[in-house]
């Protein structure tokens, strides 16, 4: 999941590639080898981009609370980038044997955390498990090994990255007459999962936009929400741990081509997301 500038229009589009994204080549740092449950074995190649952001600083001390704290909230709100390659690809191993290869990128200085705290590793591992399985539904052994003479396994190939900023949510001020009829529709019982709504734009056939309206009551100003959009999801934090919302999308939308506005007196969230040309999913 990449993070995306709202509020601001994208002024020109690259007929190759977005213009939100760039080619990079990773830089293998280490590898993990483990198996998928047909016992066949699986390389992860775990490398590096400067372009990848850092994960915020955390002692192991720290991690170990968080992980260890009933809030799950606070557990969400501690996410490692990274991006994960298109598709696997096939490649021989030592012996001589079949096998596949995944490739992971992550921020070049987080390498040294994760090379050093074997709690900072078993944690990174698990979120890269899930990533693995959530894209391509794969499930891996996790009984895993850190191969000490070998950086990586077959080719690795360029991925491409977003390389925008961190999220803007433009903030507004409902004026007295909307305000009210707002007021009689929104939900008022706050909970850790939002209320929310989708609409589509027609209504009728495949849409050109997504509406996604979500009310955040107890939240004062839009400084405290963080908004990640991705090709086909969108994951809302309110902080501090005021809620979380993770929504799969209908459609695949394009990030860079996205708008949201908070109105702080209606505590309304609405985010339009524009649909790609592709078919539903």
């Amino acid at each position: 999941m990449s993070k995306v500038n709202l509020g601001e229009q994208q002024q020109q589009q690259q007929q190759q590639q977005p213009t939100n994204q760039v080619e990079v080549a990773p830089k293998p740092s280490f590898c993990i080898k483990t198996k998928n449950k047909e016992e066949t074995k699986v390389f992860l190649n775990i490398c590096t981009h400067d372009d990848i952001p850092a994960p915020k600083k955390m002692t192991v001390e720290e991690l170990v609370a968080l992980l260890e704290s009933e809030d799950d909230m606070a557990a969400a709100d501690y996410r490692i980038p990274m991006s994960i390659g298109e598709q696997p690809h096939a490649e021989v191993d030592k012996k001589g044997a079949g096998c596949t290869v995944y490739d992971i990128v992550i921020n070049t200085g987080y390498v040294k955390t994760l090379k050093e705290e074997s709690v900072f590793l078993n944690f990174f591992l698990q979120v890269v498990y899930q990533g693995l399985d959530a894209k391509f539904s794969v499930e891996l052994d996790w009984n895993w090994t850190l191969l000490k003479n070998r950086s990586h396994v077959g080719r690795i190939k360029p991925h491409n990255i977003r390389t925008h900023r961190k999220p803007v949510i433009q903030e507004v001020k409902t004026p007295p007459a909307s305000t009210k009829k707002r007021g009689s529709a929104r939900p008022t019982q706050p909970a850790p999962k939002p209320d929310y709504l989708i609409l589509q734009e027609p209504m009728e056939g495949k849409p050109s936009y997504l509406i996604l309206e979500v009310w955040l009551p107890g939240v004062q100003s839009s400084a405290k929400l963080t908004l990640d959009v991705g090709e086909d999801r969108l994951i809302l934090h309110a902080h501090p741990a005021l809620y979380f919302l993770e929504v799969e999308l209908p459609y695949n939308v394009i990030p860079m081509e996205c708008g949201a506005q908070f109105d702080v007196d209606s505590h309304l969230l609405t985010i339009a997301l524009m649909v790609t040309e592709e078919t539903a999913q």
